[in-house]
C-alpha cells in the first residue's frame, strides 16, 4: 500500500523512539496501527461497495437490454396480428353498415319504376 521497506521502517522507528521516548514509543505505534487498521478497514468496505454499485450496474444494462430485446420480439408477434385483427373490424363494420342498407331499404316501400312518359 504504501511501499516501506525495512530501513524504511528502521528509520521511523528510530525517529519514532527519539520524538517520543522509550515509555510512550510503544503506545504511539499501537495507535498508528490501530488507525492503519481502521484506515485500510475504510478502503476495503469503499471498494467493495464500488465493486458491489458496478456489477449492480453491468446487471442492470443487461435487464434493460433484455426488456427491450424482448418488446421488439412482442411487437414483431403481435403485428400480424393486431393487423389481421383491423381488418376483420373493418369487414364487421362494412358488414354492418350493409345490414343497415339492406334493413333501410325493407323499411322502404317498392316503388314502380315504371318511366312516365
Amino acid at each position: 500500500m504504501f511501499d516501506i521497506g525495512f530501513f524504511e521502517l528502521l528509520l521511523i522507528s528510530i525517529v519514532g523512539l527519539l520524538v517520543f521516548g522509550p515509555e510512550q514509543f510503544l503506545d504511539a505505534v499501537r495507535t498508528t496501527l490501530h488507525w492503519i487498521k481502521k484506515f485500510r478497514r475504510s478502503v476495503d468496505d469503499v471498494r467493495l461497495e464500488v465493486q458491489r454499485e458496478l456489477h449492480n450496474d453491468e446487471i442492470l444494462k443487461q435487464l434493460k437490454d433484455s426488456a427491450t430485446e424482448l418488446e421488439h420480439e412482442i411487437r414483431d408477434v403481435t403485428a400480424p396480428v393486431t393487423q389481421k385483427i383491423a381488418a376483420l373490424e373493418q369487414e364487421v363494420q362494412a358488414g354492418s353498415t350493409m345490414a343497415t342498407d339492406i334493413e333501410g331499404a325493407e323499411d322502404k316501400p317498392v316503388e314502380s319504376r315504371v318511366e312516365q312518359p
